[in-house]
């Protein structure tokens, strides 16, 4: 029987706190020294960390913890829509346009959002109200991390159906005071 999908299970308004992990396909090594091929991925994990930085930073969602294993990745969330409501429109559009930017420098970071290009989101209703929505879904986060590491740190798209398969099963957590008294890893 097919799950329910993410937003059947959580509220998007709500305050929610989810584990979610990720693995990867045909026997590929996120991490660790691969047997088959013996090369060692250890690298990767610099740079996934970096990614959890730069989402954590953009996202209205707390990284509380993660594990990067050899061959697949923990991560426990926490939305807080509470907190993007309280953003105006105008970091909503820079917040997003640093996520997905639509100029990148040579090295193939994003480069500092124009005001025109602020402007076109903070500007439109419709789009500001659907951004602001994402930047505190649980599925934009993992969608965005799961792209950024089949892409790798370059950028460079490689052939996602052989490293990544995108199998996240969030069941929700109790939300326990005396449980879940945890700081976000990075805010």
């Amino acid at each position: 029987m097919a799950r329910l999908a993410r937003g059947e299970v959580f509220d998007p308004d709500e305050v929610a706190i989810s584990h979610f992990f990720n693995r990867t396909t045909r026997r590929c090594f996120l991490m660790g020294q691969d047997p088959i091929s013996g090369k060692n991925f250890d690298h990767r994990k610099v740079w996934i960390e970096h990614y959890l930085r730069e989402l954590a930073a953009s996202f209205g969602i707390d990284l509380l913890g993660f594990a990067i294993l050899s061959n697949h990745f923990h991560l426990i969330l926490r939305s807080r829509p509470d907190v993007v409501a309280t953003w105006d429109d105008e970091e909503v559009a820079r917040r997003w346009l640093m996520l997905c930017p639509q100029r990148r420098g040579p090295d193939g970071s994003p480069m500092t959002p124009t005001q025109p290009e602020i402007n076109s989101i903070a500007g439109c209703p419709v789009r500001r109200a659907e951004i602001r929505t994402r930047l505190s879904s649980f599925s934009w986060w993992m969608r965005l991390l799961c792209q950024r590491v089949a892409c790798g740190p370059t950028g460079r798209k490689r052939n996602t159906a052989d490293f990544s398969k995108i199998d996240t099963k969030p069941p929700g957590l109790p939300m326990k005071r005396r449980f879940w008294r945890v700081r976000p890893m990075w805010t």
